[in-house]
């Protein structure tokens, strides 16, 4: 039995938890990234009047709410030592961790990456390969070194990314992956069976943020092309659009074909406005679009 520390928030953090407590192995604390977005006082009084579900699972369940302000703070370093944990892992987090810090643990940090690494390091995973219209995508366990999502590949799995997934359905599919492997991964680094592979440089791609920018579809672009930017921003982001120096939101839309219009038009074209919906012409479709 491995004794864990998970520092991480939201889905991702709830599902290794009950994949590591389901094949035996022991959490021995828990730091959730409340602890770094919120102020010590602002935090006192969020856990009391309106606390996280972060806080309710790990108190539901009995496990130690572990109190630093930092992944890299003496505090927390301290208290990994004190819990006697073989590792440190990480389910979704926003600061940069220094691996040199947890030299002392047996299987150092590893973090939960949801992509197929190489591929899409850095943030937003599953936008980028929605939008960027990946046919799979996975979860990667990897070491964590000293660059972003650089480390050795200790275990990975891929799953389809499917013609109606959103970024949202598919981290819930992913995340529910990632909560049957952790439990594999930890039976095997018990039994000395992980052999780590270094990431292919050649094939690594690194993704930023979501700006304002990645929220505007462009309509001049074929179906396929504008289905999966739209994918990729649901339900999280409103996609946009930008007509005549003005943006507009998009609320619904679908395809209809071109032959159902008269006139020439070329992509990026308004063809018709009839009340609060407006039918653009993009590549290789028409685009209807609801505005409000």
């Amino acid at each position: 039995m491995l004794s864990v520390v998970v520092i991480g928030y939201g889905k991702m953090l709830a599902s290794l938890i009950d994949g590591i407590r389901f094949k035996g192995h022991k959490v021995v604390g828990v730091l959730r990234y409340d602890r770094v977005r919120f102020s010590k006082s602002a935090l006192f009084f969020k856990d009391i009047f309106n606390p996280s579900k972060d806080l309710s699972f790990i108190k539901s369940i009995g496990l130690k709410d572990i109190n630093a302000l930092s992944v890299n703070s003496k505090e927390f370093v301290n208290q990994v030592k004190k819990l006697g944990a073989d590792l440190v892992l990480v389910g979704s987090w926003g600061e940069k961790i220094k691996p040199e810090l947890f030299g002392f643990l047996k299987y150092g940090v590893i973090n939960c990456h949801p992509s197929l690494l190489p591929k899409h390091r850095g943030a937003n995973p599953y936008f980028w390969a929605i939008k960027n219209g990946d046919e799979k995508t996975g979860v990667t366990f990897h070491s964590v070194d000293n660059g972003l999502d650089t480390g050795d590949i200790l275990f990975q799995g891929s799953i389809d990314i499917e013609p109606y997934m959103n970024a949202y359905s598919l981290k819930l599919k992913i995340c529910k992956v990632a909560e049957v492997m952790i439990g594999n991964l930890l039976d095997d680094m018990e039994k000395n069976n992980i052999i780590p592979i270094k990431q292919n440089e050649a094939e690594a791609t690194f993704e930023k943020q979501i700006s304002p920018d990645d929220m505007i579809v462009d309509l001049t672009k074929t179906k396929f092309e504008i289905n999966n930017h739209i994918r990729a921003l649901a339900p999280n982001f409103n996609p946009l659009y930008r007509y005549n120096n003005k943006v507009y939101e998009i609320i619904k839309a679908d395809f209809v074909e071109e032959s159902e219009f008269t006139g020439e038009f070329q992509a990026g074209d308004l063809i018709k406005e009839d009340n609060e919906i407006s039918y653009f012409k993009c590549k290789d479709a028409v685009i209807k679009i609801t505005n409000y």
